[in-house]
């Protein structure tokens, strides 16, 4: 079994800023050229199932745990938001179905689908250029960016990082998001976050030891920080989703 995962949003929207479009509607070519994406994806992966999930646009989780979550972010333009239908319908017609789940991010949704796949033995190809999805590397799952045509593995994250991609979550959290307007700890940049999980291993374990420095009183000072960082980077595996193997089993068209 190899299931192709795509992020739908962050597909059309690369491509949606990269063509011509006006603040009406979305051009025919932004359709076809999201189209043609899909096409080489579906090429190059050959997957026996796949779906395209797109974000449900309204308040998740997430919102509710930290209001000032993705504050700073670029609105999404109207017209492409009124023109999802159009993807979508576009994208069915290649035998790839859209999946949206209200009150959660594409994100949570991909990595639920992925967990429960992987589980049972199945590959994953999760298609998008958000860093997020790196947590769920495993034997069985793989990130792939499609723009830079380059598949995102382990040995990557720990030359980019410093960490194993199963800590990225903890380093995140020392670091925080900027894309995603979340603070981690206040003066904890990079490489002291990298050398702190290093040192330590794990986020928990840094927490309640803390090193007997101006760092360790900078970490019981924001832990409250720290943790909720944690929380809105780890994605959730538990969505539920409504749809079963057979509906995403993928018949080239």
């Amino acid at each position: 079994m190899q299931v192709l995962l795509i992020d739908g949003f962050n597909l059309v929207r690369r491509i949606y800023e990269a063509r011509p479009h006006d603040d009406e509607s979305v051009q025919e070519e932004v359709i076809n050229s999201a189209v043609q994406s899909l096409r080489r994806a579906l090429r190059r992966h050959k997957p026996t199932h796949s779906c395209c999930v797109f974000d449900s646009h309204d308040g998740t989780w997430r919102h509710q745990l930290y209001p000032d979550y993705k504050a700073r972010r670029k609105p999404t333009p109207a017209a492409l938001l009124k023109a999802i239908p159009e993807f979508e319908n576009a994208f069915l017609k290649l035998g790839v179905p859209s999946i949206c789940v209200s009150h959660y991010e594409a994100d949570d949704v991909i990595a639920t689908l992925a967990k429960g796949i992987s589980d049972k033995g199945g590959n994953v190809i999760i298609l998008s250029t958000d860093k997020n999805f790196l947590q769920l590397l495993n034997t069985h799952v793989r990130v792939y960016d499609h723009f830079k045509e380059m598949e995102y593995s382990s040995e990557w994250v720990n030359e980019k990082y410093g960490v194993r991609h199963d800590q990225l979550i903890d380093y995140w959290a020392l670091t925080g998001d900027a894309t995603n307007n979340v603070k981690g700890v206040a003066k904890i940049g990079p490489k002291t976050a990298q050398q702190l999980i290093t040192t330590y291993g794990t986020l928990t374990k840094l927490l309640n030891h803390p090193p007997d420095n101006s760092t360790g009183l900078r970490l019981t000072k924001h832990k409250q920080d720290a943790e909720t960082a944690r929380q809105l980077a780890q994605l959730k595996t538990d969505v539920k989703v409504g749809i079963n193997l057979k509906q995403l089993r993928y018949q080239a068209k």
